[in-house]
């Protein structure tokens, strides 16, 4: 055996045709007997041989009438313009991150998300907000990595890397160079119904990042079906400051506390997003006639907000809000000083 690669031979074990090909490309390549340019040289030869591999690779060949990614293509279903994707953040291999489970619409065109967070079954957020393209780590994020995987596909720009197995299904793995702030992505198309079921994050380097989402569903709706809401009733409003007081872009979040009057023990999960813009006015929407709102009438908030300070750039506040006839009771907007600690001086 002259393949010395454990890679090539795991991929190639069951194969004895495309081992024996390889086989033949390195071993009537072989140097001449190693001159003092061998290193080099077998670095080329070891790529020569897998650009032979790729040319006849099993996931091209018996006879079938598409590849791979032809398939992968086809079996993304185009009801509409949104794209929908539902995902559940992954630790490491298999590790659930969160109970939760998020599903997103994404309408490329107006602009806006629609993200629904589900926990067992139940309902915990639903809210519409504006996607936007900026310095944090934002909507439409995954949703456009979505958008580009079937561009990719479409395109010819996705490469198939290899074969494993993740969390017990045999997957291709496909990678795709990144655009803008998205990194190299790698996906694993089922091998069976040629659906994506996780997208990874790598480095520049093609290393793990550590982050990933178990994907449990990808297609595109129509407008109707996505049920946008851009016009909700008005949680709360304000404007954030920076450290020098002055009025700044922010990522602005809420959660659900805990409390006797509203919903306890939910897993942490934002129940609207926004930004703000450079005024530093914000406006967060959602509608109370929603779960997890439906049925009570007053509910303790945490409002987050983050800046591009990557050191200090958090403050953290407090609210209350109550329903009244179907709407959020009116309140004056919050200042919002980032980081918190500043506040005192921005007085």
């Amino acid at each position: 055996m002259t393949i010395r690669d454990r890679e090539v031979l795991e991929e190639l074990r069951d194969d004895p045709e495309l081992l024996a090909l390889a086989d033949a490309v390195v071993e009537t390549q072989r140097l001449r007997r190693m001159k003092p340019f061998g290193a080099v040289t077998a670095v080329a030869l070891v790529a020569a041989a897998l650009f032979v591999l790729v040319l006849a690779s099993p996931w091209d060949r018996g006879g079938e009438s598409r590849s791979v990614l032809d398939r992968a293509l086809a079996a993304i279903d185009t009801g509409g313009p949104v794209t929908h994707l539902t995902i559940k953040l992954q630790r490491g291999e298999g590790r659930d991150f969160s109970p939760v489970t998020n599903e997103a619409f994404y309408d490329k065109q107006r602009g806006l998300v629609r993200v629904v967070s589900q926990n067992a079954g139940e309902t915990i957020a639903d809210y519409t907000t504006r996607a936007s393209e900026d310095e944090f780590t934002t909507f439409p994020g995954l949703l456009d990595g979505a958008e580009y995987y079937r561009e990719a596909l479409a395109a010819g720009d996705a490469t198939i890397v290899g074969q494993g197995v993740w969390r017990g299904r045999p997957v291709h793995w496909v990678r795709l160079e990144g655009r803008g702030g998205l990194g190299v992505l790698q996906i694993g198309i089922d091998q069976d119904s040629y659906r994506p079921v996780v997208f990874r994050l790598l480095s520049a380097s093609g290393a793990p990042s550590g982050f990933q989402v178990a994907v449990l569903g990808f297609d595109y709706v129509s407008t109707d079906e996505a049920a946008f809401d851009p016009d909700a009733p008005v949680l709360v409003s304000g404007t954030v400051l920076g450290r020098d007081c002055r009025p700044t872009r922010a990522r602005i979040g809420a959660v659900l506390r805990p409390s006797s009057t509203g919903p306890a023990n939910l897993p942490s999960a934002e129940i609207a997003s926004a930004r703000s813009g450079p005024d530093g006015r914000f406006t967060l929407r959602v509608d109370p006639d929603k779960d997890p709102f439906r049925g009570k009438d007053r509910f303790d908030f945490t409002l987050n907000a983050q800046v591009a300070d990557a050191t200090r750039g958090f403050a953290f506040v407090p609210f209350t809000r109550v329903v009244q006839k179907g709407n959020w009771a009116p309140q004056k907007p919050l200042t919002v000083s980032v980081p918190k600690e500043a506040a005192a001086e921005c007085d």
